[in-house]
């Protein structure tokens, strides 16, 4: 799969390709039914699938005080797309000015322009342009009398709800993993850095390590039973998000892990957590011992879940 920062710099394979645009924050079910469909339409087509994606978020640059929590990096969904079989991915060095584009302008300069599309997909929500001013009668009214095909998927439901990166958002900030895990079609992937923490754990016979993630969503605080993707290996975790009620009154919110099987040092290292279920929320204990009890009873807790039981 290429990335492609600059119109100047697009290859003439991936001109006249099946072209779909959007944020993909996430790359969920939905957002893989559209990719699967770009990728089957360009395969049948003998073209190439090409996606159109923004990084950072548009709001970002547009509202940056409504700028929402990321659900994966960039890298991780450009894995996802490359892993669904997408030939190029157009990252646009200067977002900003493509945001400010008129419906029209887009359409006309880089739909119809720089990529010659041969065909659009998208979701039928897909908004676009400068104030989210195009929908799909604007696609259409484009595509039409230049014998470009348009085609809208349809939306994938989960529990009879709508799949979306709002809902997963709002289902991961409740402590629901194991639902927004349904929606993405995998568990939930949390990247980040081994810090030093403040050794707690370790005190108490439970030596966690620290994820420094910024700017990641954090689900709720509590337990969660869950995976750490570390030296190409996935380790049993219990995996606490919290403020350390039992020890402080107010402190900064912590992501740590007690790997139930590994033993040894893991600062600086890069490590993936991935969330199962949740076994608890954050509770706050009379002491050290009794705190002490109840992880014990968590790890277990995290053993049977992870077993599937």
């Amino acid at each position: 799969m290429e990335l492609i920062r600059d119109f100047d710099d697009i290859d003439p394979r991936y001109r006249g390709g099946v072209l779909s645009v959007g944020v993909f924050d996430g790359v969920h079910l939905g957002h893989q039914k559209v990719l699967g469909r770009v990728v089957e339409r360009a395969r049948a087509a003998g073209s190439e699938a090409v996606i159109f994606t923004f990084h950072p978020h548009p709001l970002e640059i547009l509202r940056p005080q409504e700028v929402p929590a990321l659900i994966q990096t960039f890298g991780q969904k450009l894995d996802l797309m490359r892993s669904l079989g997408v030939g190029a991915v157009i990252w646009p060095r200067d977002p900003a000015a493509l945001l400010a584009m008129s419906p029209g302008e887009f359409l006309d300069r880089i739909v119809g322009g720089a990529l010659d599309a041969h065909a659009i997909v998208e979701g039928g929500d897909f908004r676009f342009g400068a104030g989210g001013g195009g929908d799909r009668e604007r696609v259409l009214e484009f595509a039409r009398p230049r014998g470009i095909e348009v085609e809208f998927v349809g939306d994938v439901l989960v529990d009879g709800e709508r799949v979306s990166s709002t809902r997963i958002r709002g289902l991961l900030a409740e402590g629901h993993v194991a639902e927004a895990a349904r929606c993405l079609g995998r568990p939930y992937n949390y990247l980040g850095t081994v810090v030093e923490g403040h050794h707690r754990g370790a005190r108490l016979g439970f030596p966690t390590v620290n994820i420094d993630a910024p700017r990641f969503l954090v689900p709720a605080e509590g337990v969660y039973a869950g995976w750490v993707l570390v030296r190409g290996r996935r380790e049993k975790a219990a995996i606490s998000i919290g403020r350390a009620p039992t020890f402080y009154a107010e402190h900064p919110l912590v992501v740590e892990a007690f790997l139930l099987d590994f033993d040894g040092e893991l600062y600086g290292e890069q490590v993936a957590l991935e969330f199962i279920d949740r076994v608890r929320g954050q509770q706050t204990f009379s002491g050290p011992e009794e705190l002490k009890r109840q992880m014990a009873a968590d790890c277990d807790r995290v053993r049977e879940i992870l077993a599937g039981g």
